[in-house]
């Protein structure tokens, strides 16, 4: 799943492993950002965005292995180290 928060929506495409290196798409969603979630930060969004998504493709998930793809470096930070004590 590929995950993308900008100032205006949260996007995210779902895909599967084809051969090689290769990613097939079956899903795609999107969603507009109320006034309040404008003005969270960039990484508030981006994990808004992975909530929302894995909501929304929960049929698609559930006792599957998957991976997230993000781009935003804060919140690759927060997901590899989960103990923050």
């Amino acid at each position: 799943m590929h995950v993308d928060a900008s100032c205006m929506a949260l996007r995210a495409l779902l895909t599967q492993d084809g051969e090689g290196e290769m990613h097939h798409p079956i899903a795609f969603a999107s969603k507009n950002l109320s006034k309040a979630e404008k003005n969270y930060s960039m990484t508030k969004r981006e994990g808004l965005a992975m909530v929302y998504m894995l909501q929304k493709f929960r049929h698609y998930l559930l006792g599957r292995y998957f991976k997230v793809y993000i781009d935003h470096s804060a919140t690759k930070y927060l997901i590899n180290n989960p103990v923050l004590v």
